[in-house]
């Protein structure tokens, strides 16, 4: 029995080893993603309008981000490659020249997302949002807009990297401080506390912008005092054969999470083109589905790191266990978070409005959307899992042509067709983005079997 518990090719070794990876990731990302939680409930306390626009340029902004930090995705593959194939003997790649890498293409893909966050104002304009979206929602985003650089650079690039070092734990230190930090900065700059300025809505993006650079510069000082972190983060010099490959990686997952996160934000736009009460409602319950989804995506993300580890190594057999193992435990999740969505929905969006209470309607929808989302909760979880699986085995393309064609032509036009076509209003675009990552579940389930069925082990 002891043999078998220290044994990393057993069920038990792998279960554990995507755990160490995950549990740390999720407690990070949802520390993280719980400032949103905490942006949009204190901004309940103001009234239903500031959660319409201030949810929004949330989403907006951090959903622009976040599409923009895939491209980096490459550098975490690379390198869990990379720490397979040192573990066993083989040739890998420098760390120092990936992190190097990674960090120039930050920079690069810094300038178009800057710019498009920039112009937002006639982006809302040329999408008919609701006139307070437009003028208010996009002062917000220029606040938040001076955080973009160490989001990108500095927590975006480490983000991918510490999982994929044996380092997660780090994350895990410094997230919910950043949590904290955000709550107690938003609460006192919207309410004016401790004798700050009373900002209403725009404190909300000015203490996030604060927080982002505090924790960049918190997060780098405790890489520096790990060593094998500390040992790829020296400066190398940039090889073209390395930017070509974190390329080649990083391009498709870009566009691949550009495809389902876009599906969520102009599902957000529409949303508001529909009213401010189905805007605030939609706001509310995406908030909740992204907040479970969380630890669906760190589930994700720890399979592409063991995935990628053991192929490093030359054992695509235990790529395949690594890959079952993450589609268990993703399964248990989803299940739960689906089930607390569909028994305790009302509970949830007593949350949401501690200061003035909703409307009726507006409640009523709320609850109905955290509904559809209950049921799309297993679905969604397996699909970031087998995309997970799948770019940890190389194939970052195929997940990005499944994404591409699901969610723009079933998510978006299907979707769209439901609420202004058949007058199904918020709960049409809903069953739309349901509909679409089902589909996708399918469809990358069916690619991940072929290629763990066909794969051979990587040539030294």
């Amino acid at each position: 029995m002891c043999r078998t518990f220290k044994d990393p090719t057993s069920s038990r070794g792998h279960a554990l080893a995507l755990l160490r990876v995950a549990l740390p990731l999720a407690l990070s990302q949802l520390s993280e993603m719980s400032m949103g939680v905490t942006d949009t409930i204190l901004l309940g306390g103001l009234g239903v309008a500031e959660v319409a626009v201030g949810g929004l340029a949330n989403t907006f902004f951090f959903t622009t981000m976040v599409t923009c930090q895939t491209i980096l995705g490459g550098a975490g593959v690379l390198l869990s490659h990379s720490r397979g194939a040192e573990d066993h003997g083989r040739d890998s790649h420098d760390g120092r020249s990936v992190m190097s890498a990674a960090f120039v293409l930050a920079l690069l893909i810094f300038i178009p997302c800057a710019l498009l966050l920039w112009f937002v104002q006639p982006l809302f304009a040329w999408l008919a949002e609701p006139g307070d979206v437009v003028t208010q929602g996009s002062h917000f985003i220029h606040i938040l807009l001076l955080s973009l650089l160490p989001d990108l650079a500095v927590i975006g690039v480490l983000r991918v990297a510490l999982p994929s070092l044996g380092a997660e734990t780090l994350l895990l230190w410094i997230m919910p401080a950043m949590a904290l930090c955000n709550g107690i900065t938003n609460a006192a700059l919207i309410h004016g506390w401790f004798g700050l300025p009373a900002m209403g809505m725009y404190g909300s993006a000015t203490a996030t912008t604060l927080t982002g650079w505090a924790i960049s510069f918190a997060l780098t000082g405790l890489c520096l005092m790990h060593p094998r972190v500390r040992a790829v983060m020296k400066p190398a010099p940039v090889r073209w054969p390395i930017m070509k490959e974190l390329l080649k990686l990083g391009l498709p997952m870009m566009m691949g999470a550009a495809a389902e996160i876009l599906m969520f934000q102009i599902t957000s736009l529409r949303a508001g083109q529909l009213g401010t009460q189905s805007l605030a409602a939609h706001q509310v319950a995406v908030n909740v589905s992204a907040l479970l989804f969380m630890v669906c995506l760190a589930i994700g993300q720890a399979t592409n790191v063991r995935v990628a580890y053991w192929r490093g190594s030359g054992r695509m057999d235990q790529s395949r266990r690594a890959a079952w193992t993450g589609i268990w435990v993703v399964l248990v999740w989803s299940i739960l978070s689906s089930a607390l969505l569909l028994i305790w929905p009302e509970k949830i969006v007593s949350l949401y409005f501690t200061g003035h209470a909703p409307d009726p309607s507006t409640a009523a929808l709320v609850i109905t959307l955290m509904k559809i989302a209950g049921i799309y909760q297993i679905v969604d979880g397996l699909q970031v899992v087998f995309s997970g699986a799948l770019r940890g085995c190389g194939d970052a393309v195929w997940p990005m042509v499944i994404a591409v064609t699901n969610y723009g032509l079933i998510g978006l036009v299907f979707g769209g067709w439901l609420a202004f076509q058949q007058h199904w209003g918020a709960e049409g675009l809903w069953v739309g983005m349901a509909a679409a990552l089902t589909v996708s579940s399918v469809a990358l389930g069916i690619r991940l079997f072929s290629v763990m069925r066909k794969a051979e082990p990587v040539p030294s």
